[in-house]
């Protein structure tokens, strides 16, 4: 049975397939298309899958998308279109925030059609084929394509400023969810066929729902406590689970306007970072800051019983401005989140070309304490709920990895799971177990049990590495149109050549087996250098990876050495921890030891990636020290995928040498031509 899991039509754009429970690849659209972070349909990621697998699109069985337009329909769509051809927009932003509050989750006008009722709830979590219709239109369109002209339609007629904008935003948002309706349709059109080849049962799932499996069905534990933070996804900011064998019991939630994600981005673009996937940078800004604003944030999200939160909306436009957001297939674009309640809490926003100040990095500081504040009460809560040690996280606030390392302390858990594409680009994994759970149920309960079906645990390939790779033919054919000078090794003599080569300084390109799923670089794509170095961080800040200076790089450890390096020991072989770097060894790593003193690490076994854990150990027996420098191999761009990219990358940047299966090539042999 094979299950195909994508996100589409969001930022970090996707797409897995599973087969019989077994994970069999899983990619993000960016890759393929070289547009970060990208938005859009995934069709090269689906071709791609489909490709590994050795099948055409009809031997699907099944194929979900991780969102559902018609999850809390009366809530995002009805709520939206009032404000646009209704127009409430004569008050203040500030004075508007408590009435859209109650506009947004209030009862509102009838739903559209077959909408699901104010208290209806979508269990299970599978929506298969909902297609919610207004009247029938003689063209067979979908009620959100109806709508979303007739907003548009409206957008570009009469009325003010607020009201053209609010209903351009409103129509933008109805054909994205259109298209999220007509799965079939859009998959087919990607892979040009025929959308009557297609046969796989269509399911939308609840977008948190998606991030739920994806945190516990691929995860080691047969029960855990769930938690997936984010931005929003399908109205909802925050939802709470407890995972048992083959199920996910939703426990609570925080539903829109309030949000952790949204904090963190309005925060981000007032301090001058203004692209979708800034936040991290202001995560590395923080330790050079003071959390002297914490009171005030305080005031910005506040905590509530049960586990809840909620946000101050006088500090957001969200809720009332509504956001300019671009989903069409480049690169998300969001417009601006905070208001100029910010402005006047904390003076003016950082201007983006600008140098961070020490007001600056004192927000930044403060933020991170309050967003860990907020999350360890929600954990806390969760413990508290469930009984249980065992934790899975997911959501874009799981890429968090100063909170992430901080919950064992924190809190009373004692393992956590985050697999390596925490983010919406790893829901595409949790349509496919979440669709398999399910079906498996529901199958094991006939007494005509499918055969062949697979409805014991999930069998779980290595999540980190589920990409593309690429022979030492293909390399060689790609090195040689290139026009390139490179020498062949043997496994253990490459191994001991760029263990060497690190020893020595240089800064090493490292292409090998399958890609990475997720934003981290797990030893397969990357740029490596030694961490004993303290010059080197600002060689490749400035010299390769053109970046801002305060930004840190992570330590790739044998995991049996973590101990005497790091104050904590719990695994982390996404790269989505950080740990303190014990005092007295930070002055031997100090390219990969932070201005606080701390590295976001990446442990490594012999089973999880063969030859890296070769060559790190080959650097250990010649330096006495089991850890390198691993940034990710790119320049401003994602990351490399193929051959190709890796040698673009290679050409247009101060790499020294590249390492590409077991090939190499030199800097200094750019002049050459091989014979």
């Amino acid at each position: 049975m094979y299950i195909l899991g994508i996100n589409a039509y969001h930022g970090d754009a996707a797409a897995a397939l599973v087969k019989d429970g077994a994970l069999v690849a899983a990619a993000e659209e960016e890759r393929f298309n070289r547009i970060k972070y990208c938005a859009g349909f995934p069709a090269q990621s689906i071709q791609y899958c489909l490709r590994t697998a050795g099948i055409e699109i009809d031997e699907v069985e099944h194929v979900g998308i991780s969102r559902n337009p018609a999850a809390h329909l009366h809530k995002k769509i009805l709520a939206g279109a009032r404000h646009a051809i209704i127009g409430r927009r004569s008050a203040p932003a500030h004075a508007r925030s408590k009435a859209s509050l109650g506009l947004a989750g209030g009862a509102l006008a009838r739903p559209l059609g077959r909408a699901p009722k104010a208290s209806q709830e979508y269990e299970p979590s599978l929506t298969v084929g909902l297609v919610p219709r207004v009247a029938a239109a003689a063209d067979g369109r979908s009620d959100a394509s109806v709508l979303a002209e007739t907003v548009s339609a409206r957008s570009n007629g009469s009325g003010n400023g607020h009201q053209k904008a609010s209903a351009g935003r409103l129509a933008d948002r109805l054909r994205n969810a259109a298209m999220v309706f007509d799965l079939k349709g859009e998959l087919a059109r990607a892979l040009a066929v025929s959308e009557k080849t297609i046969t796989a049962r269509a399911y939308h799932i609840e977008h948190h729902r998606a991030h739920l499996a994806s945190a516990f069905f691929v995860s080691p534990f047969e029960r855990a406590a769930l938690l997936s933070l984010d931005g929003f996804g399908d109205f909802v900011s925050t939802m709470w689970a407890i995972g048992a064998g083959k199920s996910i019991k939703v426990l609570g939630q925080v539903e829109y306007p309030h949000s952790l994600g949204i904090l963190y981005t309005a925060t981000t673009q007032f301090l001058g970072f203004p692209h979708y996937g800034d936040e991290g940078k202001v995560m590395g800004l923080a330790p050079y800051g003071k959390p002297r604003f914490i009171d005030e944030f305080r005031e910005i999200v506040r905590t509530e019983t049960g586990g809840q939160f909620r946000l101050n909306l006088d500090y957001f436009l969200h809720s009332t401005e509504g956001v300019e957001m671009s989903w069409d297939g480049g690169s998300p674009k969001v417009g601006r989140i905070f208001s100029n309640a910010y402005e006047e809490s904390f003076g003016p926003a950082r201007a983006v070309d600008s140098a961070p100040t020490e007001r600056d990095c004192d927000l930044a500081a403060s933020l991170q304490l309050r967003l860990e504040e907020v999350a360890f009460h929600t954990l806390n809560h969760l413990h508290a709920e469930t009984g249980l040690t065992n934790l899975g996280l997911a959501g874009g606030v799981a890429y968090n990895s100063v909170l992430n390392g901080k919950i064992l302390r924190q809190t009373p858990f004692q393992r956590v799971f985050i697999q390596p594409a925490a983010g919406d680009s790893g829901t595409a994994i949790g349509v496919c177990y979440q669709i398999w759970s399910e079906v498996a149920q529901a199958v094991s309960l006939r007494s005509d049990l499918k055969k062949g079906l697979q409805t014991e645990a999930p069998q779980i390939n290595n999540l980190c590495y589920t990409g593309p790779e690429f022979s030492d033919e293909e390399i060689k054919e790609e090195l040689q149109i290139s026009n390139l000078k490179f020498q062949v090794y043997s496994g253990s003599e490459l191994i001991e050549q760029a263990a060497r080569d690190i020893a020595d300084g240089l800064v090493v390109g490292w292409f090998q087996g399958r890609m990475e799923f997720g934003p981290r670089a797990l030893g397969n794509r990357s740029i490596l250098c030694d961490p004993r170095r303290a010059g080197v961080k600002d060689v490749l800040n400035e010299r390769i990876k053109k970046r801002e200076p305060f930004r840190p790089f992570a330590p790739s450890i044998l995991a049996e050495h973590v101990g005497e390096y790091f104050e904590q020991t719990h695994p982390s072989p996404a790269m989505l921890m950080v740990y303190e770097v014990k005092p007295d060894r930070r002055d031997k790593i100090p390219a990969v030891t932070h201005v606080d003193g701390t590295g976001r690490l990446q442990t490594v076994t012999c089973s999880s990636n063969p030859r890296f854990y070769d060559l790190i150990k080959g650097f250990y027996k010649l330096t006495g020290v089991p850890l390198l420098l691993n940034t990710s191999f790119n320049e401003n761009e994602p990351i490399v995928c193929t051959p190709r990219d890796a040698i673009d990358c290679f050409l247009k940047t101060k790499i020294d040498v590249l390492y590409l299966g077991n090939c190499a090539v030199r800097r200094e042999w750019l002049n050459s031509v091989q014979i």
